[in-house]
């Protein structure tokens, strides 16, 4: 039962790329509400669909032909089970000619003809000839009880076919939605580049300049330092003016400003005599020596 439940659940996804959404409409036939009396039918359902959100829907014609074998044991108890479900309006009136189950839920199913389940019912039937005609209806979910066992039928050929379709579909349009998307980056990138050689170059286009709005700039005021980053300027009296120091004075070596308070050493001048002397100097200063002698006596 666990791995028939888990095939029933990845059927029910495939159908549900094909358009079928909860709560499903479960459209049954007169037979299958006949042979499983015995059985909590939704409870099947419920299980085998994996959801407990389904509308049970039974047409007119079906239960018209209930009420044709009304006689028969057991047909009243079906008949009041059917009245629980929701009544499917087919249109096909009491005072024209009859139609038969199949025709009825061919009609529903397929009522223009295109081989389309328009309205994504999941048909619920013992007739195994309008389950023959419903395989190629696209999509039609099939069930049919066996055995006291309710089986889902596996995806037709013909909604296989659809599905596969979808499938490739989607996939080329995500590969082309993306090729666009890539075409029209490239586009901008390649108008950007095209703006900026245009601008070093000096080139302007004159030719509907005058149609186009022209954009006005922005003016963010004068740009200036970080005022959280500058010192505080100090106050200045009245009587005072900001003096800055002069380029020469900032730049004097250390050592000038270091030897300004030191006093200044007198040098004495050595006597010029050797041997690079003249003979004049030598003269003048063999006389001055005299002249001290002769003071001393």
């Amino acid at each position: 039962m666990g791995k028939r439940t888990k095939q029933y659940k990845k059927l029910m996804r495939s159908f549900q790329m094909l358009g079928f959404r909860e709560p499903y409409q479960l459209l049954m036939t007169s037979d299958i509400v006949l042979d499983t009396m015995k059985l909590d039918l939704m409870t099947l359902f419920e299980k085998a669909l994996s959801t407990k959100s389904l509308k049970p829907m039974i047409t007119q014609c079906c239960i018209r032909a209930m009420y044709a074998r009304n006689k028969e044991p057991g047909v009243a108890a079906a008949i009041e089970r059917a009245k629980t479900f929701e009544r499917r309006r087919c249109g096909h009136l009491m005072d024209e000619d009859p139609l038969t189950e199949r025709e009825c839920v061919m009609a529903v199913v397929d009522p223009k003809r295109r081989n389309e389940n328009k309205f994504r019912y999941v048909v619920a039937t013992q007739d195994e000839m309008l389950r023959e005609k419903l395989r190629a209806v696209v999509p039609t979910p099939l069930m049919y009880v066996k055995r006291s066992v309710l089986i889902l039928e596996p995806m037709a050929e013909a909604s296989l076919k659809v599905r596969e379709r979808e499938e490739k579909a989607k996939f080329m349009s995500g590969i082309t939605r993306g090729a666009h998307k890539r075409k029209r980056v490239d586009d901008e990138d390649q108008s950007g580049s095209d703006e900026e050689d245009d601008k070093e170059k000096g080139k302007s286009s004159t030719q509907g300049e005058d149609d186009k709005p022209k954009k006005k700039k922005k003016n963010y005021g004068k740009k200036g330092p970080n005022p959280l980053a500058v010192k505080k300027a100090k106050k200045v009296t009245d009587g005072q003016k900001e003096q800055r120091p002069r380029k020469e004075e900032t730049e004097a070596p250390a050592a000038e400003v270091a030897g300004e308070h030191k006093a200044k050493r007198k040098r004495r001048k050595k006597a010029t005599t050797g041997k690079g002397a003249s003979d004049k100097e030598i003269s003048a200063a063999v006389d001055a020596a005299i002249a001290g002698a002769d003071m001393q006596d």
